[in-house]
């Protein structure tokens, strides 16, 4: 993973365009640059899409309805702090529930939503693919299983260095 760029930094049309450049030949030019803008910026702005569009000879549109349809893309500057909790059988099974309900009365905040200060936000996935080590959850990209309510304030805060 690269060091992450803002779109407050004037390069960042400079890297799309590198980007877009390096993969316009490639089967799949449009995923890669998504991922690619994913990886450097954490989230794909208007702007962005719109000169990706036109770079990869693409419509707005058609790029937009790639970047909506695949839920790893966001379309948004993404909380400090993400937390995405599995809603898979197993995990729902070993206790999601319980952690959910914690989590979101800790944050003050339910799935789907981000705190005002946007330190934190939760959001769910289908199955996060570790059921053995169930409950599983995200915590900034980093797979965490066998989780516990009572671990859950020091995992967020070992593994994304923002405390609950």
């Amino acid at each position: 993973m690269h060091s992450r760029m803002s779109y407050d930094d004037p390069a960042w049309e400079d890297e799309v365009r590198r980007l877009c450049a390096d993969l316009e030949n490639v089967d799949g030019a449009l995923m890669l640059v998504l991922h690619g803008l994913m990886d450097r910026f954490g989230y794909i702005s208007e702007p962005a899409l719109i000169l990706v569009a036109d770079l990869l000879h693409l419509t707005p549109p058609q790029v937009f309805a790639v970047a909506t349809y695949y839920h790893e893309f966001r379309l948004e500057k993404p909380a400090q702090t993400v937390l995405v909790l599995c809603r898979g059988p197993a995990c729902r099974v070993q206790g999601m529930v319980a952690l959910r309900k914690a989590l979101e009365h800790r944050l003050g905040i339910t799935v789907g939503e981000r705190t005002s200060d946007d330190r934190f936000a939760i959001e769910s996935s289908g199955c996060l693919g570790i059921c053995p080590h169930a409950p599983a959850m995200l915590i900034d990209h980093q797979l965490t299983g066998r989780v516990a309510v009572d671990d859950l304030e020091r995992l967020i805060a070992e593994r994304s260095g923002v405390q609950v």
